[in-house]
């Protein structure tokens, strides 16, 4: 049976034992198991980092993938609970993939086939009652936290101006007096001098200052700094909601509490700026014109699309009275900024020569010599081959005592990764040997680009912006400091398969 081993510490762990020691005593005792099982090991997923949910458990991820491409017969864990203990639809996810690819589920105590009605409901309560131990653990944490940031303690990474000490083996927060000076200085050129945050970074940069993650400042972490009480003794907590991510590829997002759920008390470290001041800070702040936050509906139809030439950042849009919406790049002193309407105008004059450009080329196409690729594929199968029987021979070193199980995880996992590269270089020949009697103009390009020009006018943005993704990976803007409004240039680059 081929299986995959999966390792991960639970909450039921020894305390005193770190992560590494508890996943190598796991480790050792899996493969015991599986020696004396003779069970073939061909991958070993060690989680390294915690958390309840499934997409932020990246080796679970990996695992329910390789599953889905049906690589294992089994998967060896050491409890059911080690394969997470997730919420219903977390839960259903890998129950289900488990099962669709008839992939066991193995322990030292037992296997479980989830297309046996019993194994399957056994399972399911084992998880349930996994998740609601875990939930019971979470909430006596959450209190202990909650305890703590009342009493004024710091929990969480410290801001910029403080270090972590401990008091009475509590956390809470010193003064780091270099970084201290840099936070005061912002505030009195926000407040007292009447600087704007975005000069303030230019300013910090040129004398040489530096975030703690050593980046140059910019307008956002400026403003940042300035709104956070902790600089006045304040302790403020549950202040946003970190959203559950719902698929591998999600971005980590966070969405603002209401006010009344917050947990604020008195610090019991030492503030660095004075209330007056902060309280200023924070009336100056909330007159002044900054980017717009997103509120569900796009306005800017080149949003995650147009980048800044000369650093190559994603720009913003931001409002401004006297000209309207204006796009901006994000680092201080980069590129000059440009009214939307004007970008549009020059994007849609280059979209509507492309698409001419397509059309033209699509007419006068010839059909691509397929040889050489088939020639590629045949090379391709034949190295498939001999990777196949390499694999097959590391069974019979292994029955032959000839490898150890360390040896032969280490080679299985080498031979493994040689052949999904020969897998996917072949599915990559088939697919080009596919297009050769396809037009990719004509197919993708050409339809999407006739869309977005012919209805240009009458879309909204946010109809714009999800036409030029699908064909568009990025538009590239550049305006020089001393240029006039209309004197800039953009450059269209299409998505790598055109």
């Amino acid at each position: 049976m081929n299986i995959a081993i999966y390792l991960r510490k639970s909450r039921s762990d020894p305390e005193d034992e770190s992560m590494e020691e508890t996943l190598s005593r796991h480790k050792k005792t899996l493969l015991k198991f599986a020696k004396t099982n003779s069970l073939t090991i061909l991958k070993i997923y060690e989680e390294v980092v915690s958390g309840d949910g499934l997409f932020v458990r990246p080796e679970m991820v990996k695992l329910m993938s390789d599953i889905e491409q049906d690589k294992y017969d089994g998967v060896l864990c050491m409890d059911i609970d080690r394969l997470g203990r997730v919420d219903t639809k977390d839960r259903g996810i890998i129950l289900d993939t488990f099962k669709s690819h008839n992939t066991k589920i193995i322990t030292p105590r037992k296997i479980y086939n989830l297309n046996d009605e019993l194994d399957e409901f056994s399972t399911e309560i084992q998880m349930l009652f996994a998740r609601q131990e875990l939930k019971k653990i979470t909430q006596r944490l959450k209190q202990g936290v909650r305890r703590t940031l009342e009493d004024g303690y710091h929990v969480g990474e410290p801001p910029y101006g403080y270090r972590r000490i401990y008091v009475d083996k509590r956390p809470t927060l010193q003064i780091h007096e270099e970084e201290a000076e840099v936070v005061r200085k912002i505030f009195d050129m926000y407040v007292n001098q009447h600087i704007g945050s975005y000069l303030i970074a230019e300013h910090l940069n040129l004398m040489g200052y530096r975030t703690r993650a050593n980046k140059p400042f910019s307008r956002n972490s400026i403003r940042f700094l300035l709104q956070n009480p902790t600089y006045i003794g304040k302790i403020v907590w549950n202040k946003r909601q970190h959203i559950k991510k719902k698929s591998p590829t999600d971005k980590h997002r966070s969405k603002l509490n209401p006010q009344a759920e917050w947990i604020v008390s008195d610090g019991v470290h030492q503030p660095i700026i004075d209330v007056d001041t902060f309280n200023k800070a924070q009336k100056i702040r909330t007159t002044r014109s900054h980017p717009p936050s997103f509120n569900g509906t796009i306005k800017n139809p080149f949003a995650g699309i147009i980048r800044c030439a000369n650093c190559g950042q994603l720009m913003s849009r931001q409002t401004s009275k006297k000209t309207g919406p204006r796009l901006l790049c994000v680092n201080n002193n980069c590129n000059k900024s440009v009214t939307i309407d004007k970008v549009e105008a020059a994007v849609y004059e280059q979209l509507k020569t492309y698409l001419h450009q397509f059309n033209l080329q699509v007419q006068t196409e010839t059909k691509p010599d397929t040889e050489p690729v088939k020639k590629d594929i045949s090379v391709i199968k034949k190295q498939l081959v001999t990777l196949n029987k390499q694999k097959d021979s590391l069974h019979d070193l292994l029955e032959q005592g000839v490898y150890t199980i360390d040896t032969f995880i280490k080679r299985g996992e080498i031979l493994t990764n040689n052949i999904e590269k020969v897998q996917k270089a072949l599915k990559e020949k088939e697919l080009q040997l596919d297009k050769t009697n396809k037009s990719v103009l004509a197919e993708k390009i050409i339809p999407t680009l006739t869309e977005l020009v012919t209805n240009y006018d009458t879309m909204l943005p946010n109809e714009k912006n999800l036409l030029m993704k699908e064909i568009i990976e990025a538009i590239y803007y550049h305006r020089e400091k001393i240029s006039k409004q209309n004197d800039f240039e953009v450059r269209i680059v299409f998505k790598q398969w055109i």
